[in-house]
């Protein structure tokens, strides 16, 4: 029989190779986590930017002073859940301060490293989804509501594309005009349709945290004849409305991008004029304390 000296070496072994092979399976099990997240990180990005924007302290403190907050409680598959931006020094020139909630179009599967937001064959490019609370800082409120309106987008438009790198931003919208009537949150409201002429922001050599976030597909899969921070028409959708109890003004608002290439025109507000239309009808105002 072997004697206690030579029985020790094979217990060790043995202990051995039990941790090593649960070492190698960790390490394994780890790199597959590593891997899935490389592959999946433009959708992680988003969802911890929208993480981080949401406790930014100047973003919590503007929602306390509106007292309320737009959320969209059913997005689509399609499209992001909603993120926030404080609009403070973008609505500097008209004296309000504000929250932005918007929602964009999601990478197209998990693994795809481009929103479909960027992509210029979708029907979602240069597409939006989502409402303003705006509070003037003098207390008052608007004598012309739809004229507040394209002034916030317009502002809002110019500031992102600024962002997003381009040298000569335009936003330049014609008059509105009353197109029906939709109910949201317990509101009957004109609906208005309105055009801004603008540019995409799609870009050849994206810089910075917007386009980072976003992220741009390669120029060899943009469609012949489309250049970096082309023009757009935005056709879009708007209803508002003013609480008067909280001095602010809520506006709702969705957007697709029309666009002509030499031998092409990309209709895409028909192909997602519905979609829109349903997605602006969940927006609800929330009770911010």
């Amino acid at each position: 029989m072997p004697n206690d000296e030579s029985a020790t070496p094979g217990l060790g072994r043995l202990g051995t190779n039990t941790w090593l092979k649960r070492t190698v399976l960790l390490l394994a099990c780890l790199g597959l986590v590593t891997g899935a997240a490389y592959v999946a990180r433009r959708t992680l990005l988003i969802n911890v930017a929208r993480v981080f924007l949401s406790h930014q302290s100047g973003l919590v403190a503007q929602e306390r002073a509106d007292a309320v907050a737009i959320i969209f409680p059913t997005p689509s598959r399609a499209w992001i859940a909603p993120m926030k931006n404080q609009m403070n020094d973008i609505w500097n020139p008209i004296k309000a301060n504000g929250v932005n909630y918007y929602m964009f179009a999601k990478p197209e599967t998990w693994i795809s490293d481009y929103s479909e937001r960027s992509n210029p064959t979708s029907p979602y490019y240069q597409a939006w989804i989502g409402g303003y609370v705006i509070k003037a800082r003098d207390g008052s409120l608007p004598n012309d509501l739809e004229s507040l309106a394209w002034q916030v987008t317009a502002l809002d438009q110019r500031s992102w594309l600024s962002a997003m790198g381009d040298p000569s931003p335009t936003a330049d919208s014609s008059p509105a005009t009353r197109v029906g009537v939709i109910s949201i949150d317990g509101h009957s409201l004109t609906l208005w349709r309105g055009t801004m002429h603008s540019h995409s922001d799609l870009s050849a050599h994206p810089s910075g945290p917007l386009a980072t976030l976003i992220g741009m597909p390669p120029k060899s899969l943009w469609p012949s004849g489309v250049d970096s921070f082309h023009d757009v028409s935005l056709n879009g959708y708007f209803a508002c409305w003013v609480d008067s109890q909280r001095k602010v003004s809520v506006v709702v608002y969705a957007v697709a991008a029309d666009y002509h290439t030499q031998d092409q025109v990309h209709l895409n507000s028909a192909k997602i004029d519905d979609e829109l239309l349903e997605l602006m009808k969940t927006a609800k105002l929330e009770v911010v304390h």
